[in-house]
C-alpha cells in the first residue's frame, strides 16, 4: 500500500513537472504583464529567461532595453494595463504578437517574437514603440478602404 502510494506521488509531481515545461506564449505574457505592473525592469528580465542563449549571450543588449525603456516610460505617465493587438505565426513554432499598453499620455506598443526550437516557448525578441497612432492614420487613408480595390 505504502509502495503504490509512493508510486502515485512520484507520477503526480513529474506529470506536474512535464505539464510546466509546456507554458504557451500567452502564459509568459500574461507573467511578463503581471511582473511588469511592479517592475518593468523584472518584467524583462523574466521574458529573457525563457531563452537561455539571450541570458548567456546578450546581457548587454538586454541592460541596454531596460534602460531605454526606463527613460522611455518616464515620458508616458501612469500604466493602466494592456490588450492584446495581433498574433501572427509562422508555421507552428514562430510566433509575433503584440500588445498596446496604456499609458497617461499615449499608447504604447509591446511586441515579442515566440520561438520554440524544441518543446519549450521562448522569447526571441522584444521591442517597443509609440508608432500606434501613425499607423491607425495610415489604415485609415481612402486608398487603403477596401471600396477603393
Amino acid at each position: 500500500m505504502k509502495f503504490k502510494l509512493l508510486a502515485l506521488s512520484l507520477l503526480v509531481i513529474l506529470s506536474a513537472n512535464t505539464l510546466k515545461a509546456q507554458i504557451t506564449t500567452e502564459e509568459i505574457a500574461e507573467g511578463f504583464f503581471k511582473a511588469y505592473a511592479k517592475s518593468p525592469h523584472k518584467a524583462i528580465d523574466y521574458a529573457f529567461e525563457t531563452n537561455k542563449w539571450m541570458m548567456d549571450r546578450n546581457k548587454d543588449g538586454i541592460d541596454k532595453i531596460k534602460t531605454q525603456l526606463s527613460s522611455f516610460l518616464g515620458l508616458v505617465g501612469d500604466y493602466y494595463g494592456y490588450e492584446k493587438i495581433t498574433e501572427k505565426s509562422v508555421g507552428e513554432s514562430y510566433k509575433l504578437v503584440s500588445y498596446m499598453l496604456r499609458y497617461d499620455r499615449q499608447p504604447v506598443r509591446f511586441t515579442f517574437v515566440f520561438y520554440k526550437p524544441k518543446d519549450k516557448w521562448q522569447v526571441q525578441n522584444f521591442q517597443y514603440d509609440d508608432s500606434l497612432d501613425d499607423e491607425l492614420e495610415e489604415s485609415g487613408k481612402v486608398y487603403r478602404l477596401k471600396e477603393n480595390w
